[in-house]
């Protein structure tokens, strides 16, 4: 069984969760082979475990330009977005021609609408796992950027070509024609929480705090000299140039050979911004979390509800986070401690599906 998977680069989240449905079709289908279609970097997938897959590099998706983790900038969006869609035709029958040599049985997109289309030009079977899709995301912004309503009617008529779609929690946009619902799916970890203490050296006395920005690197030296409690070991990955104590911080590289979710498992409590495969990875873990909502972007509030229904979470403003004022809210979260993990792996769920519905064919 050879599976071609578009993955938008738009952060890490998609990368990330279809990392874990791999590793978990894997275990299901053995003989399975992964051709990936990503600007995301090889690395990810590596270091995810993954090893029974061919690496094509390329943007197949947009998503927004990103200023930061925070930000974007709408109309260099627009401009890209337009490029990139008036680019699907030509690259999608290139592409089919790929995959046909490729003797592919099967496209899955997350969700990128140019996998779509080249699975449809290449007459396979195409599975689209979402959250949401972007037309649902860029829907907000049509007041702003009128430019943004042609582009979803675009969008809209591409993603209503998938064949199966699968919804994931937290949900944005529940559609009734969807074929399934599934669980948060979240990348497992490689090691243990004391296997991952002993790698950096934490002591066993000390509890563990993780600030987890996601997939694109963020400058983290305002937290450097703030006060933690003296029990505490803080977990800083970001923008530095190597792995290095900071009294009882530890400095991190963007890619620092550390497993993100052997962090988050190993963790008390999380903070960050609350984007997909984190909320995912903490669900897994039943770790605390203090979640940073991203402003102006749509997806905001769904994650807040989702995130409002666990016991052991709190919303943290930004500003708060940026001056890294957070005493009380590290006390708060060390206080509501971890909770049972998610009992379903959202991944093993998506596999199964995947499989079935690829055995019928």
């Amino acid at each position: 069984m050879k599976i071609a998977y578009f993955i938008s680069s738009h952060g890490f989240g998609h990368a990330s969760r279809a990392s874990a449905i791999m590793e978990a079709l894997t275990s299901l289908e053995p003989q399975v082979y992964f051709e990936i279609f990503t600007g995301t970097p090889e690395w990810l997938f590596r270091d995810a475990g993954i090893s029974n897959f061919t690496y094509h590099p390329g943007a197949v998706d947009v998503g927004l330009v990103q200023l930061n983790p925070m930000e974007h900038d709408l109309p260099r969006s627009v401009e890209n977005i337009n490029a990139y869609l008036n680019s699907i035709p030509e690259r999608s029958d290139a592409l089919a021609e790929i995959l046909h040599d490729l003797d592919a049985d099967a496209v899955i997109c997350d969700i990128s609408p140019l996998g779509i289309v080249t699975g449809k030009k290449a007459g396979l079977s195409t599975f689209l796992f979402e959250n949401f899709t972007w037309d649902w995301i860029y829907e907000l912004y049509v007041p702003q950027c009128p430019g943004f309503r042609e582009i979803n009617e675009r969008l809209k008529e591409i993603f209503i070509q998938a064949d199966f779609r699968m919804q994931s929690e937290p949900l944005c946009d529940p559609l009734p024609a969807a074929d399934i619902l599934i669980p948060p799916a979240s990348r497992k970890p490689h090691h243990s929480a004391e296997e991952f203490r002993a790698s950096l050296g934490i002591p066993d006395t000390h509890r563990i705090g993780l600030i987890s920005m996601g997939g694109i690197p963020e400058n983290l030296d305002f937290a450097v000299n703030s006060h933690i409690p003296d029990n505490l070991t803080l977990l800083l990955p970001g923008t530095f140039e190597k792995t290095e104590h900071a009294g009882n911080k530890i400095l991190l590289p963007h890619h620092s050979g550390y497993y993100h979710p052997d962090m988050v498992h190993a963790a008390d409590f999380i903070i960050g911004k609350a984007g997909y495969s984190t909320i995912a990875e903490v669900c897994a873990a039943g770790a605390a979390y203090g979640y940073i909502s991203r402003e102006n972007f749509r997806e905001s509030d769904v994650t807040a509800a989702f995130l409002s229904t666990r016991p052991n979470t709190l919303e943290i403003a930004l500003e708060r986070f940026e001056s890294f004022t957070l005493d009380e809210e590290i006390i708060a979260l060390l206080t509501l401690g971890k909770t049972a993990p998610q009992s379903v792996n959202g991944a093993d769920t998506a596999a199964a599906f995947i499989s079935s519905h690829l055995l019928k064919h």
